[in-house]
């Protein structure tokens, strides 16, 4: 197909945004992006969602980047939190459609989520009803942004995010 590839990920999320987009429009209602939960939590805290899912934030944990990693600027500060979902429903939670958002400091600047091996890949497959899934994930924050730190994760497409936002050390 002319030499692109699209995951099956991608071309799910771009098939129900365009629903959604194409369900409000012939229905008059204007679409208004779902707003965050604005609670402030320390890090290791569990957050729930409807439907029987939940996950929890580590605390951030300083590392070294391989000198091959993808996503480290020299001079910031590398991080990774461990994420751990457990799914209370009665379905399969596909891990692929889990996104994970770092902002750092007073004015929220978006930081680049670091690849270096098995790091950066998420939580691969489904995670079966009753189970857990759990893997690191890496974010570039610059050292003069590390008093807030805003992590969210959405675990699906249509859900909101939830955050957990401390200090890093």
């Amino acid at each position: 197909m002319n030499g692109i590839r699209v995951s099956a990920t991608a071309r799910l999320l771009i098939a129900a945004a365009m629903t959604a987009c194409l369900l409000a429009s012939s229905a008059g209602v204007a679409v208004a992006a779902a707003s965050p939960s604005a609670s402030t939590d320390a890090w290791g805290k569990t957050k729930k969602w409807s439907g029987g899912l939940s996950v929890t934030v580590s605390k951030p944990v300083k590392f070294t980047p391989s000198p091959y990693s993808i996503g480290h600027t020299t001079g910031n500060r590398a991080v990774k939190w461990r994420i751990t979902v457990h799914n209370g429903s009665d379905e399969a939670f596909q891990g692929a459609l889990m996104t994970v958002n770092v902002k750092a400091g007073p004015d929220g600047d978006v930081c680049t989520q670091i690849f270096d091996g098995d790091l950066g890949g998420g939580i691969t497959g489904s995670v079966s009803p009753g189970s857990n899934g759990t893997a690191d994930f890496a974010f570039d924050i610059p050292r003069n942004k590390l008093k807030k730190v805003d992590v969210e994760v959405v675990p699906e497409f249509l859900k909101d995010g939830k955050h957990w936002v401390g200090s890093v050390k």
